[in-house]
This record gives structure tokens, C-alpha cells and sequence, in this order.
């Protein structure tokens, strides 16, 4: 807990200096690139976990995903210019991260408006 909380400070104060000693451009840029690599970096620590297990686990792996091709395909703009299809690719990866998140937003209205097993049970034999 306490390294998790110190990992998050310093986070949150790179991200800080960041704002204060660069450019818009090249803040925006290095705050992507960290966003995209984090994004990537979760994604592929989690697949080590059963994530496709549950409808929350699928969740975190599409969003998580959606985010690094948003950052993917602006890091690569940057880099690279223009390049063919890069509308298309936007367009995409924006849908995706909307799917992921209407996917986020079912997942949380069932697991809240839903009976857990051992409750449901329960109620059933007080009837």
C-alpha cells in the first residue's frame, strides 16, 4: 500500500515538472507517450491473469488497450507525419475506447443492480 501511494506521487509529480518546464507540444507528447506505455504495460502484465474469466477482466483488458492504440497512433503521427489510413485508424481506436467504456458502464450496472449467488440463495430459502 505505502509503495503503491509513493509510486503514484511520484507519478503525479513528473507529471507535474512536466507541465511546468515544457511546452505544450512537448508535454503533450511525453504525457501520451507515458499514458500509451502504461497503457501497454498493463495490458500485457494482465495477461498473465486469468482476465478473460470475467466480464470486468474484459473490461480492464479493452479499455487498457483502446488507450494504447489512441497513444499508438498519435506517437506514431508525431514521429512519422502523415501517413495513409491514419483518419481511419483514429477513428477506430476512438471507437474502440467508446465500446470499452459502454462495456465498462453494462459491467457496472449489473454488478450493482445484481443478486450475489450466496444472497440469492439465501432469500430463496427464507421463502
Amino acid at each position: 500500500m505505502i509503495v503503491r501511494r509513493g509510486l503514484l506521487c511520484v507519478g503525479a509529480l513528473a507529471c507535474a515538472v512536466v507541465v511546468v518546464l515544457f511546452g505544450p507540444q512537448t508535454e503533450a507528447r511525453l504525457l501520451i507517450g507515458a499514458m500509451t506505455l502504461f497503457a501497454l504495460l498493463f495490458a500485457a502484465l494482465y495477461t498473465r491473469s486469468p482476465w478473460r474469466s470475467t466480464e470486468a477482466g474484459k473490461s480492464l483488458m479493452f479499455t487498457a488497450l483502446a488507450i494504447a492504440a489512441i497513444g499508438l497512433q498519435q506517437l506514431i503521427f508525431w514521429w512519422f507525419g502523415d501517413y495513409p489510413g491514419r483518419d481511419e485508424l483514429r477513428a477506430v481506436a476512438y471507437s474502440a475506447l467508446a465500446l470499452a467504456m459502454l462495456h465498462r458502464v453494462i459491467v457496472l450496472w449489473d454488478s450493482q443492480h445484481s443478486i450475489p449467488p450466496d444472497l440469492e440463495h439465501a432469500e430463496a430459502g427464507e421463502r
